[in-house]
C-alpha cells in the first residue's frame, strides 16, 4: 500500500512506467487480482539520480521549505513615512 494516492492515479502512473519500459507487470495466474511490479534494466538506471536528488533534498529540504514559507508569507505592510 502507498498512503496518500488514489488506486486510480496509482493505476495510471504504473501503467505509464510500463509504457516507457521502466517496469514490467507480472499477473499471478492463480489469483488473478493480484498483480506484480519490478523494475526493469532501463529503470533500475533511474535508481542512482532518484538517489542523488533524494540526497540533495534531504541536504537542502529546510531552505527549501524556506523559501515557501516565505513566498506564502503575507506581505509586510508598507512603512510610514516619518516627519
Amino acid at each position: 500500500r502507498i498512503g496518500g494516492i488514489s488506486s486510480k492515479v496509482l493505476t495510471e502512473t504504473l501503467r505509464r512506467l510500463q509504457f516507457n519500459g521502466l517496469v514490467d507487470r507480472q499477473a499471478d495466474n492463480d489469483h488473478p487480482s493480484r498483480v506484480e511490479y519490478q523494475l526493469t534494466a532501463l529503470g533500475r538506471t533511474l535508481l542512482a539520480p532518484i538517489d542523488a536528488v533524494g540526497a540533495w533534498a534531504f541536504e537542502h529540504g529546510d531552505e527549501v521549505m524556506a523559501a515557501q514559507e516565505a513566498a506564502c508569507a503575507p506581505d509586510p505592510p508598507s512603512p510610514r513615512p516619518t516627519c
